[in-house]
């Protein structure tokens, strides 16, 4: 939360001369796919663990028609761990197994090779790294059970391109001051986020 005049200055400073308006920002820090990868799109790299019998993969596969296993995404587990390691060479949701301990051509089987204990290594294919866009949409009410009366925006918005958010100048502009409850002194932030459609 910005004071209203004091767009340039992030400290927090000027609410008094604000007259308790102010800007509401969403930052994400989370990383984005491409950054920082050594492999690019449509490359082959190796990836390679040692899978005892109770560890995970930590990865959600999908397969259509026979083809190599797409990652959906990453969970806690093995490959968590790697990339964890192995940050030029991480995993990243949208790449395919091709092959598992030379086992290829059947996503079955692949799968089936993954799920065994022992050494595990992989050869997978970088996918096309796309950054997700949301629709965000923001208001303020008094106290966390109450609901703004309306919410302002949405915003189309990638954190991928840029970490914050706000809303377009002739929205941005919330008195926070009416918004607070009085006996409590209290005023909740709401914040939609809903993804876009591709």
């Amino acid at each position: 939360v910005h004071a209203a005049t004091n767009r340039g200055n992030r400290g927090g400073t000027g609410f008094r001369s604000a007259r308790g308006h102010g800007r509401i920002e969403l930052k994400c820090e989370a990383k984005s796919g491409g950054s920082g990868q050594d492999v690019a799109e449509g490359q082959t790299y190796i990836v390679s663990i040692y899978k005892a019998p109770r560890d995970k993969l930590g990865l959600d596969l999908a397969s259509q028609d026979g083809e190599p296993w797409r990652i959906k995404s990453i969970a806690a587990g093995l490959i968590g761990q790697w990339n964890a390691r192995n940050v030029g060479v991480q995993v990243l949701p949208g790449d395919r197994i091709l092959e598992a301990n030379g086992v290829r051509g059947s996503a079955t089987r692949v799968r089936e090779e993954c799920a065994k204990t022992g050494s595990l290594r992989l050869v997978m294919r970088r996918g096309p790294q796309t950054s997700p866009s949301f629709h965000i949409s923001v208001g303020v009410g008094c106290g966390s059970e109450s609901s703004p009366r309306t919410l302002r925006g949405p915003v189309l918005h990638s954190f991928a391109k840029q970490s914050c958010c706000g809303l377009r100048r002739q929205e941005e502009d919330f008195d926070l001051m009416s918004a607070v409850r009085t006996g409590s002194r209290r005023l909740a932030i709401h914040v939609e986020v809903l993804p876009a459609c591709e």
